[in-house]
């Protein structure tokens, strides 16, 4: 017979070590549709009284498909329960680093938000300036941190849309240490000058000084000194597992573009064979 699978206080499953949060019981009734599970899973769960709960900085590392997007949009849940919905009086900033995961986001996130009444519009370098004006009354903005840092570098000449925004969500924040990560770099900085309590979420799958990032961060607007809440989630969280292996080669010459083509040719027939 099979082992019953472990409760909580709560009486709700426990999966490593935590107990899953009903999504019933957190959300509102419009907002669950978001979330069309009856639970969030162990990572999702750890985070969600940070995130939903609070309105500080979070910084989160976590492996590749454990479902770190969810953490973004409960801090647009927890916006919008605080701003009574879709009254449009603040906007909120998503930046990723490659115009596809954003057009990914964007289509993702107009059928998710559209239905609660948000507007979602993408502003990348494909953007023709004509859509520009509908960027400036969407609630979700889509971007990449060259174009927003383009928009924004005479930010006062901006100053209505900069003083709306609330919430800036950073994806795959680990661009910071490329040499793309400089204009990140500049656009928080920048966001973070400009007085207002804008809350940043970061989120990667493989940034290793996530503590250095929590530093930059800081608590909030009035606790820079303070790192921003973090955490870190190691590769058991994935919903499938990695297989590691080792291969020995010997080069052979000293041709190493040779070595470096026969290396290649053997780790593809290798994953061919455990593929089969």
């Amino acid at each position: 017979m099979s082992r019953p699978a472990p409760v909580g206080p709560s009486g709700l499953p426990v999966v490593h070590g935590i107990e899953l949060i009903s999504v019933k019981r957190t959300l509102p009734d419009a907002m669950r549709t978001i979330f069309p599970y009856p639970f969030f899973n162990a990572m999702q769960s750890k985070c969600v009284p940070i995130v939903f709960h609070n309105d500080d900085n979070f910084v989160l590392s976590s492996p590749t498909g454990s479902g770190k997007t969810v953490i973004l949009e409960l801090a647009i849940c927890r916006l919008m329960s605080q701003r009574g919905g879709s009254n449009h009086s603040t906007k909120i900033v998503y930046q990723a680093p490659t115009k596809s995961l954003c057009s990914e986001r964007n289509r993702d996130w107009q059928t998710k938000f559209n239905a609660l009444g948000l507007r979602v519009e993408e502003l990348t370098g494909d953007t023709e300036s004509a859509s520009l004006k509908h960027v400036h009354s969407a609630d979700i903005i889509i971007t990449t941190p060259e174009k927003w840092d383009s928009l924004t570098r005479k930010w006062k000449d901006h100053r209505k849309l900069m003083e709306l925004i609330k919430l800036f969500l950073i994806d795959e924040v680990h661009i910071l240490k490329e040499d793309r990560g400089a204009s990140l770099e500049a656009v928080v900085s920048r966001m973070k000058s400009t007085g207002n309590d804008v809350r940043f979420i970061a989120l990667s799958a493989t940034v290793p000084n996530s503590d250095d990032i929590a530093k930059w961060l800081g608590k909030n607007a009035h606790q820079q000194h303070i790192p921003a809440a973090r955490e870190v989630f190691s590769e058991e969280f994935r919903p499938v597992k990695l297989q590691k292996h080792v291969i020995g080669m010997t080069s052979g010459g000293s041709n190493e573009f040779h070595f470096d083509g026969l290396c290649t040719q053997k780790s593809v027939e290798r994953h061919t064979f455990l593929s089969t």
